[in-house]
This record gives C-alpha cells, sequence and structure tokens, in this order.
C-alpha cells in the first residue's frame, strides 16, 4: 500500500461529516479516479467508508486489522516491526516471504510479515497449517547474537510471548503445550514454527512464524487434524465474540521482543521456568512418537536446554528433543 492511504485516512478522520473529492484531490494531490481506487483498497483493508453523490466521503469505522501504519502507531517496542511491517490480504505463506527476505537482506533484523490469509500455511514438519481470514498469522526475521546451543529456547520464548498475549487481551486461560503449541481447555489454539540458517555455531536468521486462530470458526479447521487426535479451538470461540487482531498483533510483537531480549541476556531458566507455570502437560501421562514406534509415560521435566523429560511406564528416563506428543487423560 502507497503512502497515500495513509494520508487519505488521515484528512477523513479530520471531518466531522463527508469531505468532497475535490477538496479531497487538493490536500492530497491524488486525482479524482485515483481517490476512488484507494477508497477501494481502504474498504478492502476493513475501513468502513462511506460515500455519497457531490457529498463525498466519510470515514464511519476503523478497521481493527494490523496494517503497518496502524500497527505502528501503538507499537512499543525496541527493534521489533520499528524498521518494516509489511501486510498482505493474501500470501502463500508469511514464513516463506519472511525468509526470503532474510536471505537478501542482512539487516532485516525486525522485520515482520502479516496476512490475512494465507495459501500455503505450514505448521511442523511441514505439515499444512489452515490459515483463513480472521487468524493471525505472521513471521518475525530475528538476527541473534546467542550461542547455537540457546536458540533451542526460542520456540519456547515465542510460545510464551502468544501465552501472555492471550491471556492479558482476553482473560482466557492459555496453556502451553511441549514443544511449542499453545491451549485453552486442552485445545490448540496456536502454533509456533521456527527457521533457522546456520553456518557451524553462527546463526546467520531466525525465522519466528506465529499462527493464531483468533476470529476463526474452528469447526473450519477441525478436518486438518482429525487424524492427529488433535482437538482445536479458537478465541472467538472461546470468548462468543470476535476479538480485536489489532491489538492482539500489538502486545505478541512486544512480547516476543520481551523474551527474546532475555534469551539474548543469557537468562534461559527465566524462559524456561515461566514456560513451567503455563504447561498444561508436565506431570500428565504422556504418549512419545518417535521413529515409528510410541513411548508412553509421564512429561516429568523440561530441560535447560528445552528438551521433555519424559518417565516411560518402565521407570526409564528418556530426554525428548523433538517429536509429536499427545496427552493421555
Amino acid at each position: 500500500m502507497q503512502s497515500e492511504e495513509p494520508k487519505l485516512l488521515s484528512l477523513l478522520r479530520l471531518q466531522k461529516g463527508y469531505i468532497s473529492g475535490k477538496i479531497i484531490s487538493k490536500e492530497t494531490g491524488i486525482s479524482t479516479s485515483g481517490i476512488s481506487k484507494r477508497i477501494k483498497t481502504l474498504r478492502k483493508y476493513g475501513y468502513n467508508i462511506e460515500s455519497r453523490h457531490r457529498m463525498g466521503y466519510r470515514l464511519a469505522g476503523e478497521t481493527n486489522l494490523p496494517l503497518p501504519w496502524e500497527l505502528t502507531k501503538v507499537l512499543d517496542t525496541l527493534f521489533v516491526g520499528k524498521d518494516k511491517i509489511i501486510y498482505r490480504l493474501t500470501t502463500d505463506s508469511t514464513q516463506n516471504l519472511a525468509i526470503l527476505l532474510a536471505e537478501k537482506n542482512p539487516n532485516s533484523d525486525g522485520i515482520v510479515i502479516i496476512a490475512g490469509e494465507q495459501k500455503s500455511g505450514r505448521g511442523r514438519q511441514n505439515r499444512k497449517w489452515l490459515s483463513p481470514k480472521g487468524g493471525i498469522w505472521l513471521s518475525v526475521v530475528l538476527r541473534p547474537r546467542i550461542s547455537a546451543s540457546k536458540i533451542t529456547l526460542l520456540p519456547f520464548a515465542a510460545a510464551l510471548a502468544v501465552c501472555d498475549t492471550i491471556k492479558k487481551t482476553t482473560q482466557l486461560d492459555a496453556k502451553l503445550r511441549w514443544p511449542n503449541d499453545v491451549t485453552i481447555s486442552g485445545k490448540k489454539v496456536a502454533g509456533i514454527l521456527i527457521d533457522i540458517s546456520m553456518e557451524a555455531e553462527r546463526i546467520n536468521y531466525a525465522v519466528v512464524g506465529i499462527g493464531i486462530n483468533a476470529n476463526v470458526d474452528s469447526s473450519s479447521a477441525i478436518s486438518s487434524y482429525l487424524e492427529k487426535g488433535i482437538k482445536v479451538t479458537s478465541l472467538s470461540d472461546e470468548l462468543g465474540h470476535k476479538t480485536n487482531i489489532l491489538d492482539l498483533t500489538k502486545v505478541i510483537l512486544e512480547r516476543l521482543e520481551y523474551y527474546y531480549m532475555e534469551l539474548k541476556r543469557c537468562a534461559p531458566n527465566t524462559i524456561i521456568e515461566e514456560w513451567k507455570k503455563n504447561s498444561d502437560i508436565l506431570y500428565q501421562k504422556v504418549a512419545v512418537t518417535q521413529n515409528n514406534r510410541t513411548i508412553q509415560g509421564i512429561a516429568a521435566d523440561v530441560n535447560d536446554d528445552g528438551s521433555l523429560l519424559v518417565r516411560t511406564n518402565d521407570c526409564n528416563n528418556i530426554n525428548v528433543v523433538a517429536s509429536d506428543i499427545h496427552v493421555r487423560y
């Protein structure tokens, strides 16, 4: 979206009533036909703009989408989202676009990519992640100056950011499920995906992907999870009404930066301890799927490197680094 649209919005906001296209053109330098095109674009972005013959246009309602010019007005971060926020109504994958930018731009630290809808969203292990309109689908490019051993805690930091956000903005009792899911009442509401580029012990970049079923009818997403036995929900289903996506996105980015800075300050214990406090899997019976075999036991602890300590039914302890985990209620 070009700079003329925010300029046009500012002009509309100054008016109590209608403003003619002629005056808009004079104030903004946009042609009459150009104004009409930009009004249509703003409506697509969720603004309620009324028009009347010979009277002009009136802004009757604001959007709640996390558009760059709206998000930067309220965002309280040091670097995440400060230099560049990209918004697409529809894209294949915010994660893929963020990776492309990270590869091309060495100064991309903190760039945020947001989409209203993803056509080819993906989750862990290249699973398809359904990303319809109404959700929050975003990716953040980070360039961590931390040891490679600590990067395993980045998914935990991101999951904590989402968990904090849901609690703060909706008062819903969000919980964390190892390794990177956020749940409400045992049902998945959000997921985290991390893509990392490394050379030996040097981290080139990390892309944090966050997907939240915000104002989504969870029944539309159920079919993709039925085979895995995973129950899903959305914030709007749990609340009984829609939630403000702009507010949610603002807090997510602020909390992500906070926990990321904690990680950079060499405080991994802070992240692990906070994660444990919000976990819905510790001390539960779990089934761990590894190498085509299933191990059953108790989720006893999360180690400092983020691996899950499972005490098996035959009293052995195993450290699970990455796996599919199912809670056995």
